[in-house]
């Protein structure tokens, strides 16, 4: 039997709140799908950022680098295309795609 990658969908977002979502105990709030999501998968419960500004944030989690490593130590710079980030480094046999912010 041949081994199954397993797939992976990174949903990283801006400025949400970790009580936005029913399934991180919010009672008044209907998400089904993220719900349902959510209960089938790995689910990180803390997060912490290197950064409080969201670029040099987003750039450090998708990259694995610190701020001052990437260049971008506030909003409104463009993360260089010598930089890798995760979708350079994951596997050739998978698929990824981008969508929103880079």
């Amino acid at each position: 039997m041949q081994d199954r990658k397993p797939n992976i969908l990174f949903i990283l977002t801006d400025q949400q709140r970790r009580d936005s979502m029913r399934a991180y105990g919010n009672n008044w709030i209907k998400t089904p799908n993220l719900d349902k999501l959510a209960e089938k998968s790995f689910v990180f419960e803390n997060a912490y950022v290197t950064q409080p500004v969201c670029t040099p944030a987003r750039a450090s989690i998708m990259t694995g680098l610190y701020p001052h490593a990437t260049g971008l130590q506030r909003n409104n710079i463009p993360l260089s295309r010598d930089i890798q980030t995760i979708g350079d480094m994951i596997d050739d046999e998978y698929y990824n795609a981008h969508m929103g912010k880079w």
